[in-house]
């Protein structure tokens, strides 16, 4: 079958290519003038007409072959036209050796190597029989004017050697452009993977600010609930010294040795929070006993108001990252009692079931600053709070108790894998 033949484009990435096919068109010039000169020089009756109508073949098939071996792309209307003519301007040079022409032998070669350069093997074998068959009647209307015993043969071995040639040359060509071809992908996969890092690099940056954003919130929240919860402490301890200075001096010394205490334990928060951003009674004890150190505080600040610890569950083992944001939770409402609930009364109970632990903080105070209601849900405090149960994929609700009081549960599942902050900072 006809096929479309892509013939290179001249550019600098396809030397050898250009280099092979010019070198082929120019030895197919080079042959056509020897040829030609071959013939003319030794043809035995040459007359005027003779030599101007050879001349004219020769320089119709030149034009032919130029035309078919330099177009970038041969359709399927062109191929038949430039085979046939082919075809047919070979044949009558041939043909001119009933005037009296030298028989032309190369313009033959030439042709059989234009058709293995841009045809398909099939087609080039079927048209170069065509022409063999075509020399070999010109050979038989001129019965021994060559001089040669076996001129079939002779003409068959030139076919089979410039067919080859032509063939190796064409492969040739193909796996330079194929390389060429690959070599244009491997560098288009060259641009595209460096914009790729570029791009890489951009996320990686990102991801880096987002990083420190939230390590910077961490911070924040870390600050509020270690120093915020013991300077509260000291507060209310010195604001209890203040008063019992001169009525009770033994219990003013007493509250003064526990202020001490406290401001002791909160630089030991400080030391820790520099550190690893995780206080020290968490991080060495569970969360029961955790819980218990924080309502022995309350306690001892807070000692006209009763507070009930509930921690009569089993849970099963506990990511630190919970531990601690339970721990905190618990932290911060204690605080926020001490601040402005004014309670009697104060509940802290720990349930698990159906694999979520519920954390409960329940006080009977007014949760008033002065005589302003507490707003429902203000203050860093609480919104940091409700920050890290989400990040563990729970839910906290606290408000205002109907019948009076303040209530916040925290509900998170109990099997939580650690933080990204907690195995870049653990």
């Amino acid at each position: 079958m006809l096929q479309k033949i892509e013939l290179p484009r001249l550019n600098s990435s396809a030397r050898t290519t250009q280099l092979l096919y010019r070198a082929t068109e120019s030895a197919g010039y080079v042959t056509i003038v020897i040829g030609y000169l071959i013939s003319v020089f030794s043809a035995s009756n040459l007359t005027i007409t003779t030599f101007l109508v050879f001349t004219g073949l020769q320089i119709a098939y030149t034009f032919v072959f130029w035309w078919a071996s330099t177009q970038t792309a041969i359709h399927r209307w062109q191929m038949p036209l430039s085979i046939v003519s082919l075809f047919l301007l070979t044949f009558a040079t041939g043909m001119m050796v009933l005037l009296g022409v030298y028989l032309d032998w190369l313009v033959y070669f030439v042709t059989v190597a234009l058709y293995c350069m841009v045809l398909s093997l099939p087609l080039a074998l079927f048209a170069s029989f065509l022409l063999y068959l075509a020399v070999g009647f010109s050979l038989y209307l001129t019965n021994g004017a060559i001089g040669l015993s076996q001129p079939w043969v002779f003409l068959l071995a030139g076919f089979a050697f410039v067919g080859l040639f032509s063939l190796a040359n064409k492969s040739l060509v193909k796996q330079r452009e194929r390389s060429d071809i690959l070599l244009s992908q491997l560098e288009a996969s060259n641009r595209e993977r460096e914009q790729a890092n570029i791009q890489l690099q951009k996320y990686a940056n990102e991801v880096e600010e987002l990083t420190i954003d939230r390590e910077r919130t961490r911070m924040a929240r870390e600050i509020h609930d270690t120093l915020g919860h013991y300077l509260t402490i000291l507060s209310i301890q010195l604001e209890t010294i203040s008063k019992l200075q001169e009525r009770d001096p033994a219990r003013a010394m007493l509250e003064v040795e526990e202020a001490r205490r406290v401001a002791a334990q909160s630089m030991q928060e400080v030391r820790n929070a520099v550190a690893a951003l995780r206080p020290s009674s968490i991080a060495t004890l569970s969360l029961a006993e955790a819980l218990t150190q924080l309502a022995d505080e309350f306690r001892e600040t807070m000692r006209e108001t009763e507070l009930a610890l509930d921690l009569e569950t089993r849970t099963p083992p506990l990511s630190s990252d919970l531990q601690l944001t339970l721990y905190r939770a618990t932290q911060e409402a204690l605080t926020n009692i001490r601040k402005h609930a004014h309670a009697t009364k104060v509940l802290v109970r720990l349930r698990y079931e159906e694999a979520v632990l519920e954390l409960v903080i329940l006080d009977n105070g007014r949760n008033t600053v002065g005589d302003t209601p507490k707003p429902i849900g203000s203050g860093f405090g609480l919104i940091g709070l409700r920050e890290r149960v989400e990040l563990l994929g729970g839910g906290v609700v606290y408000g205002v108790e109907a019948n009076a009081g303040y209530r916040v549960t925290i509900r998170v599942p109990a099997a939580n894998r650690e933080k990204d902050e907690d195995v870049h900072h653990g």
